[in-house]
C-alpha cells in the first residue's frame, strides 16, 4: 500500500510537468487551393516518391507533396500518409534526438488532423472538448492508420520527452493501441503485437513491464508477418538486449541480413531500412554487452 501511494503521488507530481503541445486541429499551415487536376498530378508524384522512401531526400520530397495536398483540401489519405511519413523519417533517416522529436511531434499533428476528418470524433474532441482516450470508440476501420501512426509518433516523443510526458499520455497511446487491435489485430504486419512487445520490453514493473509478456507478442507480431525485419530487429534491440541474451541479440540481426527485404514488396523500403539498423546495432556489439 507504501509503494502504491509513493508511485501515484510520484505520478502526480511528474505529470504537472510534463512536456506541452498544442493539438494537430489547433495548428494552421498555409498553402494554396488546388485544382482537382492539380491534385491528381500532386498526389501520383507524391506516392512516386513514396516508393523510394528508404531514401531520404525522397521521402522528403513526397512528404513536401503529401503536405500540399492536405493543405489544400484537408485529403484524409493525405494526412494518413504524412503521420506515417514523418514517423519513417524520425525513426529511420535521423539520428538527432532533437530532430526526431521534431518530427514525431510533426507526425502526431498530421494524425490528429486525419482522426478528426471523421465528422464524430471531431465533434466530441473538438466542439464538446472530450478527451480522445475516450472517444476513440467513434473512430472506425476507414481511421485505423490515423490511429495508429498518431499513437506511435506520440509514444516516441514522448518516451524521449521525459518520465513526466509519458506518464501524461500513456493512457492514451494505450487506447489507441487498442483501438487499433479491436478494428484489425493484424493491422500494419502484426503492429498490434508489435507494439506490446516493445512496450512490455521497456516499461518498468510499475506500468506493466513484463519481458515473458514481451516475447509473446514479438512472437505473435513474426507469426502474423514472418517477412516484416523490424519484428527481429525489435527482439535484439528491446529484448535481446535488456535480458542481456547476446545469443538472441546476433541471431536476430544476422537473420534480418540474410532475409530478402523485397519478399513482400509494399513494405520493402521499410525492411530496406531495418537491415541498416540490424547492421548499426551490429557493429555497436561490444558496447552494448
Amino acid at each position: 500500500m507504501k509503494n502504491l501511494l509513493i508511485v501515484t503521488t510520484l505520478s502526480l507530481l511528474l505529470t504537472s510537468c510534463a512536456t506541452s503541445r498544442i493539438a494537430g486541429w489547433n495548428k494552421i499551415f498555409g498553402g494554396k487551393s488546388l485544382s482537382k487536376v492539380e491534385l491528381s498530378k500532386e498526389m501520383k508524384t507524391a506516392k512516386s516518391y513514396w516508393r523510394k522512401r528508404d531514401n531520404k531526400e525522397s521521402l522528403l520530397k513526397s512528404l513536401a507533396s503529401f503536405e500540399k495536398i492536405a493543405n489544400s483540401n484537408n485529403s484524409y489519405e493525405a494526412m494518413a500518409y504524412l503521420s506515417r511519413g514523418y514517423y519513417l523519417l524520425a525513426d529511420g533517416h535521423l539520428d538527432n534526438m532533437d530532430e526526431k522529436k521534431k518530427n514525431w511531434e510533426t507526425g502526431i499533428t498530421w494524425g490528429e488532423k486525419a482522426m478528426a476528418a471523421n465528422p464524430e470524433f471531431k465533434k466530441r474532441v473538438i466542439d464538446n472538448g472530450e478527451k480522445i482516450a475516450d472517444v476513440l470508440q467513434y473512430l472506425d476501420k476507414g481511421q485505423i492508420e490515423a490511429i495508429y501512426w498518431t499513437a506511435v509518433n506520440l509514444g516516441k516523443w514522448g518516451k524521449n520527452s521525459g518520465i513526466a510526458t509519458v506518464l501524461k499520455y500513456k493512457a492514451q497511446i494505450k487506447n489507441m493501441i487498442n483501438r487499433v487491435g479491436e478494428l484489425d489485430k493484424n493491422f500494419f504486419y502484426g503492429a498490434f503485437d508489435r507494439y506490446w512487445g516493445a512496450y512490455y520490453a521497456v516499461a518498468p514493473g510499475f506500468a506493466g513491464g513484463d519481458m515473458d509478456k514481451s516475447i509473446k507478442s514479438f512472437n505473435n507480431a513474426v507469426r502474423t508477418e514472418k517477412n516484416y525485419l523490424g519484428n527481429y530487429v525489435l527482439i535484439a534491440d528491446y529484448w535481446a538486449k535488456k535480458k542481456g541474451d547476446k545469443d538472441m541479440f546476433v541471431k536476430n540481426l544476422n537473420k534480418v541480413l540474410k532475409m530478402n527485404p523485397n519478399k513482400v514488396k509494399a513494405i520493402a523500403p521499410e525492411n530496406r531500412i531495418e537491415q541498416r539498423k540490424a547492421k548499426k546495432l551490429l557493429s555497436q556489439i561490444d558496447e552494448l554487452f
